[in-house]
């Protein structure tokens, strides 16, 4: 006889989790994906708030108190597994019940992390604002590293389940998808007549269709954001008391360095440093003298220092000074390593093209530069 095990919510939350994590996976080496990698980890956590709430809320199966065992059960039951006398359980056993809980918990502490990073590194997400660029590094560290816990532990889930299924000849990923189990006297009348591995490959067909239809709802409906519209966008800088403020462009800058000579270098691409010298050389700047009244070069420094890459809630700013040896200040930003390492793979045949014509056109590919924005998701490469 089939018992109902697993309710409607529980399996619905079982298999949109591994989605998540599937999607958070797949999207997590190319920040051209970030958007998407950012909504699996949002979608994770709201699983997983909505997880913890039904374990004290759902079916007998569902909540805590029926699989949350003590040290003593569980050391049993992994000592009578390590010798292949599984016991059987229509919910979870002692030791997959404390996986179950110590997988949710990391997955939301990788969630929140992941709103720092995404915060703190990117300027985006609801923690925009919140975090410093230092902070961001640090909890990135913190946030790979749980990533990594939480692998070895799916995979522990899974290898536990193909035991399960081998010894116990107990298909419990399929009854994920159903819900239903069979009760003992079932279960030892039917697995006291079948040969080992019978029924295997049905049932692996049966849940991998359907993990792709998820995948594909997924695909459908969670769209990445779209190309930002540069005519809306403000620029921002932190200030000195640590709060995002709205920057604008001082006139003399314009006038004198963005109009008369060359197009505007926005301010964040350097450190304060490299500002200071650059301004204090203006008599040989670059082998022309393009020197200004002291009142005039002291307003447009100040307007550098205070939209500087030390005041950038820009990710790329933070990433090349912090790629700037200390005592380092370059005044050419083409110079800086981090810039050297993400332009290493352009040729110079791209460089050369009239829509580009040299490394210092930042705009020819960076739509935003002129703001201060130098977004992914916005890179264009001209094609001529």
């Amino acid at each position: 006889m089939k018992i109902k095990v697993w309710d409607l919510p529980t399996r619905i939350f079982h298999w949109l989790l591994v989605l998540a994590y599937v999607g958070a996976y797949f999207t997590s080496e190319s920040e051209w994906f970030l958007e998407y990698h950012a909504a699996a980890g949002y979608i994770a956590f709201g699983l997983i708030v909505f997880r913890i709430l039904w374990g004290f809320t759902g079916n007998r199966y569902a909540r805590f108190s029926d699989f949350i065992r003590g040290w003593g059960e569980v050391r049993s039951y992994i000592l009578r597994m390590v010798r292949l006398d599984i016991p059987r359980f229509l919910g979870h056993n002692p030791a997959v019940g404390w996986v179950v809980l110590f997988m949710l918990l990391i997955t939301a502490v990788i969630s929140l992390t992941g709103v720092v990073v995404y915060g703190g590194e990117e300027g985006r997400g609801i923690a925009a604002g919140f975090f410093s660029f230092k902070t961001a590094l640090i909890v990135r560290v913190i946030h790979l590293i749980l990533a990594d816990i939480a692998v070895v532990i799916i995979v522990t889930h899974i290898s536990a389940a193909l035991i399960h299924q081998f010894i116990l000849k107990e298909n419990i990923i399929y009854s994920m998808v159903t819900g239903y189990k069979e009760d003992m006297e079932s279960w030892s009348e039917r697995v006291s007549h079948m040969k080992p591995g019978e029924g295997l490959t049905a049932a692996r067909l049966i849940v991998g269709i359907f993990v792709a239809i998820l995948g594909g709802l997924g695909l459908v409906f969670l769209h990445p954001e779209e190309e930002t519209d540069f005519s809306k966008e403000k620029m921002q800088v932190m200030d000195d008391k640590g709060f995002v403020v709205e920057l604008k462009h001082n006139k003399k800058w314009v006038e004198e360095c963005a109009k008369s000579c060359h197009i505007g270098f926005h301010p964040n691409l350097l450190p304060v440093s490299s500002w200071e010298k650059l301004m204090s050389g203006l008599g040989d700047h670059f082998g022309e003298d393009v020197s200004l009244s002291e009142n005039v070069n002291k307003e447009i420094l100040d307007y550098l220092v205070s939209a500087s890459a030390e005041h950038s809630v820009s990710e790329a700013s933070k990433k090349l000074m912090y790629s700037i040896k200390e005592g380092d200040a370059p005044i050419k930003i083409t110079d800086i390593p981090y810039w050297k390492k993400k332009h290493s793979d352009i040729s110079d045949e791209v460089y050369k093209r009239k829509s580009i014509i040299s490394k210092s056109n930042c705009i020819a590919c960076h739509p935003g530069s002129h703001i201060g924005s130098f977004e992914d998701r916005d890179i264009y490469i001209p094609k001529k």
